[in-house]
């Protein structure tokens, strides 16, 4: 096995010779004060926590916004209506239409897994929805 020898290496020198040029000029700049460390807010950008909707030097603080949570309660999907299956969550006025669609199509839904034969309702989002979901076997099919 021959010696290691600067000529069968040149980009690796190459590279080396890059990274200590770029270490020294970073030092430099640091000494000088040129480069300070981004952890380190300059004394401008360093302001006070303050309460939302209180006016501050670079603006107005944003109100807190509410988030309503909504009682959704178990919906039975033989009988549900376009606004209650809209309630439930991940379903829009487009998949409850097409809930509604696939029932007076086929009739009702034997059990909850059946809703997964609609467009749109895959595994996922069946996971979802299924502790939302119910038939009520007291309620008599369409027609009778």
């Amino acid at each position: 096995m021959r010696g290691w020898s600067i000529k069968h290496y040149p980009t690796a020198c190459s590279f080396g010779i890059k990274l200590m040029l770029l270490a020294g000029i970073m030092g430099f700049l640091s000494l000088v004060g040129l480069l300070q460390s981004p952890s380190q807010p300059t004394q401008s950008e360093a302001l006070p926590v303050r309460q939302a909707g209180v006016e501050t030097s670079l603006g107005r603080l944003p109100e807190p916004r509410l988030v309503t949570v909504v009682n959704v309660g178990r919906v039975d999907i033989n009988r549900g209506s376009a606004e209650e299956l809209e309630r439930l969550p991940g379903v829009g006025p487009v998949l409850a239409e097409r809930v509604l669609r696939y029932r007076e199509k086929n009739g009702n839904f034997a059990s909850v897994h059946d809703i997964q034969n609609v467009k749109g309702i895959g595994v996922k989002r069946f996971a979802r929805l299924e502790p939302y979901l119910r038939i009520d076997s007291k309620n008599p099919s369409p027609g009778e």
